[in-house]
């Protein structure tokens, strides 16, 4: 007799999606790409990467709990978007892979430009903009990581000559 009785899929226990994707995805941030490594990861330990991918669903989940279970992962992709975000693309998405693919086309659409933006802001700023050595490092070293998000590399070299040219003189 237990043995009729369904079980629940594993991924509607997780409680709290931002513990596991503590990335806010922003469009006015650049960790678009982490974010999504992080929510892919998310996805394939749950084994549910076929609702964002073309991959065919596991064959012992029936379509109800399918559609149980893209809602979920609708749920958590607002979850852990920026209200801003999530209002302008709450209506986008009827289903999660429809969803992530907008949220793609929207990041990706305009990298260019805003990996602009980020170069000039890496090779503007300087020391004197910052609290202290420890503050203007970080500053530097997130900004070559955003640009790394965006496929825009930053070499270690680059980034040490940026450092030396944002100090001041003395």
């Amino acid at each position: 007799m237990a043995s009729d009785k369904k079980s629940l899929h594993p991924a509607f226990a997780v409680s709290n999606i931002k513990v596991l994707i503590p990335f806010t995805l922003d469009i006015k941030q650049d960790e678009y790409s982490s974010w999504v490594f992080l929510f892919q990861l998310h996805l394939q330990a749950h084994n549910l990467l076929f609702l964002i991918d073309d991959s065919a669903p596991p064959p012992d989940l029936d379509a109800a709990t399918i559609l149980q279970l893209d809602a979920l992962c609708r749920q958590w992709m607002f979850s852990t978007m920026a209200k801003d975000l999530m209002l302008t693309v709450l209506k986008t998405g009827k289903t999660a892979k429809e969803l992530w693919n907008h949220l793609k086309n929207l990041f990706q659409d305009n990298k260019g430009s805003r990996a602009a933006n980020l170069e000039s802001k890496f090779v503007n700023l300087r020391f004197v903009d910052c609290n202290n050595v420890d503050d203007y490092c970080d500053k530097l070293q997130a900004l070559s990581n955003r640009l790394s998000d965006l496929d825009f590399p930053m070499d270690e070299k680059r980034l040490v000559i940026q450092l030396v040219n944002g100090l001041p003189e003395e």
